[in-house]
């Protein structure tokens, strides 16, 4: 009884290039366009060999040819007739084959692995990027409209919004040739989408921070104002990357932290030398005393907290002199 198989083509490795399916037997293996199974390798005969099913065993006869074959590095003449188990790599030419057929047991299915999985494009609505986007414009309206003297023009007011959206439009478009490069799809959409995430969530924290500081008398809080910058740029490349490079996602996000680790350590460094340890900014403008939560401190208790600068200023004070008489010329 024939058994169903099939001959597969393989590489220097072993790993399988090509498969061929034994549609009937014999099988005839050669260069001719009348074989079965035809080969482009031009150390090859016409018809180089006839592979028979042969008391269940595959049974490969070698026809008349010049360079014959090899089973398992094993010289095979031409003209001889030898089985042909499923586990031997056969070489005729340059070409190697293997065998298999439906009596050889099956391995089991393995289990795809996290990198092997197709990468999900994004899938998100298609109104979704012009509603983040109009919420953007209408965020940045109201930070112009809340900072402006109202001597602004409309022309002012659309200058002004123009050069934040040309940046975002030109930074996503880099990204998309990048993605065009490794990915060979021009992610142009799903690159603006991030950008606008960060940018409007970026704003929003710039926003909330000081308005919580001054609802509940927290102004260590604008201190982290300035640390978002660096965690936001951080948390904004690698979301990038992944779009790019989805199957390294956490080695980029090992370097990505690592940088963004540094340039913490160097944000909080600069904010130590200009003041105290994360000391907070002033601010420059408050908010409707409406929005005030906390409890107001009596006008005599302000007072005698303002007590406690004194030493803190002097300090900087004889610093500043100090830099400012060691810097100058000597005077004679």
């Amino acid at each position: 009884m024939d058994h169903a198989a099939v001959i597969e083509i393989v590489d220097r490795d072993g790993h399988c290039r090509e498969t061929h399916k034994v549609r009937a037997w014999p099988v005839r293996i050669g260069r001719s366009p009348e074989s079965d199974l035809v080969l482009s390798d031009p150390h090859l005969a016409g018809a180089h060999a006839l592979l028979h099913w042969q008391d269940d065993t595959p049974t490969l006869e070698l026809l008349p040819s010049h360079n014959g074959a090899w089973l398992d590095g094993r010289r095979l003449a031409a003209g001889s007739r030898h089985a042909w188990p499923s586990a031997a790599l056969l070489q005729i030419g340059a070409t190697r084959l293997r065998l298999r057929t439906s009596l050889d047991p099956l391995p089991a299915e393995k289990p795809l692995l996290r990198h092997d999985e197709p990468v999900r494009r994004d899938a998100r609505p298609h109104w979704a990027l012009p509603a983040l986007l109009a919420v953007w414009v209408l965020m940045m309206l109201a930070t112009n409209w809340a900072g402006s003297d109202g001597s602004a023009t409309w022309v002012d007011t659309v200058s002004a919004m123009l050069a934040p959206i040309g940046v975002a439009l030109i930074w996503a478009a880099l990204w998309a040739l990048v993605t065009q490069v490794f990915r060979h799809w021009f992610a142009f959409g799903a690159h603006l989408w991030r950008a606008l995430v960060a940018t409007v969530a970026m704003q929003l924290i710039g926003l909330a921070l000081p308005l919580m500081a001054y609802a509940f008398n927290l102004p260590r809080l604008l201190s982290v104002e300035a640390l978002t910058m660096p965690i936001g740029a951080a948390l904004l490349l690698w979301w990038h990357a992944t779009v790019v490079w989805p199957r390294a996602s956490r080695r980029l996000a090992v370097g990505i932290g690592a940088m963004a680790i540094v340039g913490v350590v160097l944000t909080v460094g600069r904010r130590t030398e200009q003041q105290y340890w994360l000391g907070p900014n002033y601010m420059a403008t408050l908010a409707p005393p409406v929005l005030r939560i906390a409890t107001p401190k009596p006008v005599d208790s302000f007072i005698d907290g303002m007590q406690s600068l004194e030493a803190p200023l002097l300090k900087q004070a004889e610093k500043r002199n100090e830099q400012s008489g060691g810097s100058g010329d000597n005077d004679e």
